[in-house]
């Protein structure tokens, strides 16, 4: 009973901080997204000169980290397990910007159809169409380590997100961006656009909270399986410290049943910023 009242309590103060004026910060300064915090899934993405460098667990531990060139194109992902590093991504290239080589394998890519295409040999083949912004839309991966991966976009966000393996859905999400947060820009998108573009040939579920939007979603679904609606809300930092690293604002998830009722609620992302 406890939790359930504690939980209840967290909710209303989040969103009763929420409304129409609030104008979520969207520059530069942003340093850290802490995402699912207080939880074993907790991941602290770290912002340097705008761009996403490193992921790191609670205690500071490496989980990946990534490397750019002077066009602020990624060039090397490296992933860690218990502090060694267990996946290691060289990417290259080619004069108009479209990855050319992974790991020394080399990409075609489609103009005509936006597709890459990996089918040398080795023991899997990729397909995977790209929007304008070469992010992933239909990601097909067979052999070794098969599955897919279906994404859809309107305006710069993604509205969808489905997982399937061996046919199956595992996961789906499909983002609302018509709530009261439309008017919000993502100010975690530019940090995260190079590696979102890599991601969509490597590793397509890092589009799974569609962090790669060029806004900030009102909530999803997860289809006809779950009867939930998960509403999102905003708090806001009152904090007007000249140098400061702190949260500024707090996105968190509450769970809604099909009438609505509150049933539970955790907190899903913390913005920080340093001014």
């Amino acid at each position: 009973m406890k939790k359930i009242i504690f939980l209840f309590a967290l909710a209303a103060t989040l969103f009763s901080c929420t409304d129409n004026d609030d104008t979520i910060v969207n520059d530069s300064d942003l340093q850290k997204v802490v995402f699912y915090g207080g939880t074993s899934n907790e991941r602290q993405w770290n912002i340097n000169n705008d761009l996403l460098t490193n992921i790191t667990l609670a205690d500071g531990t490496i989980v990946e980290e990534f490397t750019y060139d002077s066009q602020n194109r990624v060039i090397l992902d490296v992933k860690y397990t218990s502090g060694v590093i267990s996946e290691t991504n060289t990417i290259t290239y080619n004069s108009d910007n479209k990855i050319s080589s992974i790991n020394g394998l080399p990409y075609t890519f489609n103009a005509a159809t936006r597709t890459y295409a990996y089918s040398y040999g080795s023991s899997f083949t990729i397909s995977c169409v790209v929007n304008e912004d070469m992010l992933a839309v239909d990601f097909i991966r067979t052999g070794t380590g098969a599955g897919e991966y279906h994404m859809m976009y309107a305006s710069g966000n993604m509205t969808s997100f489905e997982k399937m393996t061996s046919g199956s859905t595992d996961i789906v999400k499909n983002f609302h961006f018509d709530g009261t947060y439309v008017a919000n820009t993502n100010p975690l998108y530019n940090a995260v656009l190079a590696a979102a573009r890599v991601k969509s040939l490597t590793d397509p579920n890092f589009f799974v909270d569609s962090v790669a939007s060029t806004g900030i979603a009102g909530g999803f679904d997860r289809g006809a399986a779950d009867p939930n609606y998960y509403h999102y809300g905003i708090a806001m930092s009152t904090s007007n410290t000249p140098t400061h690293n702190i949260k500024d604002f707090s996105i968190g998830t509450e769970v809604l049943d099909g009438s609505m009722n509150l049933v539970d609620f955790y907190a899903f992302a913390e913005y920080y910023y340093q001014f």
